[in-house]
């Protein structure tokens, strides 16, 4: 079931807050989307904690994001979605999410420097690059990006 899907209305897309009846659906999109994925057990943990945010589309779960927040500061921990749902706008609304949740906070995370679309959408969302953790993914190194909070 790979056929490609068009443009999609933004207004299609709920997010809402991730159940541990999603962990499937979210450990399968896990398992497509990165080559060292979390384990069931870290996406339960999660979910369980409240930092998992699923992207529903037609009550199907197309992808998730995973945030945590300590005073201002936003860690983005992981987003990932469906493969052949990505382009679609989902990754955005679920970052999109994650920055109206938390005002006047500062957003950073980390990324693959060959992950050259989520690299494009988190500069759409204001990150720029600040720096490199040597090694983070073991075979390759990870751009640190930043978003500011906005000064009021």
């Amino acid at each position: 079931m790979s056929e490609k899907v068009e443009k999609i209305n933004q207004e299609e897309i709920k997010i809402r807050q991730a159940l541990e009846t999603d962990l499937e659906k979210i450990h399968k999109i896990e398992n497509l989307s990165f080559e060292k994925p979390w384990s069931k057990n870290l996406l339960l943990y999660s979910i369980k904690s409240g930092e998992m945010f699923v992207a529903e589309i037609a009550g199907e779960v197309r992808g998730y994001i995973c945030f945590s927040r300590v005073l201002d500061e936003v860690h983005i921990e992981n987003i990932a979605v469906e493969p052949e749902w990505r382009g679609k706008g989902i990754g955005f609304q679920l970052l999109k999410f994650a920055i109206e949740s938390n005002k006047n906070c500062d957003f950073f995370l980390e990324v693959r420097p060959s992950n050259h679309p989520a690299i494009t959408l988190y500069r759409k969302l204001g990150f720029i690059m600040i720096g490199r953790r040597k090694r983070y993914y073991g075979d390759e190194d990870a751009i640190i990006m930043i978003r500011r909070k906005k000064e009021e």
